[in-house]
């Protein structure tokens, strides 16, 4: 689902990056869909469930950043995972 962008100031805290170009970083929530879940799928799960009881976090997300910028931004968020590939460059330059 798209979203209103946020700034991420950690990317990959509790984040695994699955696909990555220049622009679009696909990341999977850590232990989440991992078989058996093990230590990282209950401590991402406690975390979850202590800092915000009300909301579920998605286990994908996609993050935009421009080459040239430190800073991310959560475009995408969603309960299975995309279409693999991302959009051409020349196609991200006119958006």
């Amino acid at each position: 689902m798209w979203v209103n962008p946020e700034e991420v100031l950690l990317a990959s805290a509790l984040w695994m990056t699955e696909r990555a170009n220049p622009y679009f970083i696909l990341q999977k929530r850590k232990g989440h869909g991992d078989g058996g879940g093990g230590l990282a799928g209950l401590l991402v799960g406690t975390l979850d469930v202590v800092l915000d009881s009300s909301a579920r976090v998605a286990p994908y997300r996609i993050l935009y950043q421009t080459p040239d910028s430190l800073v991310y931004w959560t475009i995408a968020h969603g309960n299975i995972l995309p279409p693999a590939g991302f959009p051409e460059e020349r196609r991200v330059l006119c958006f």
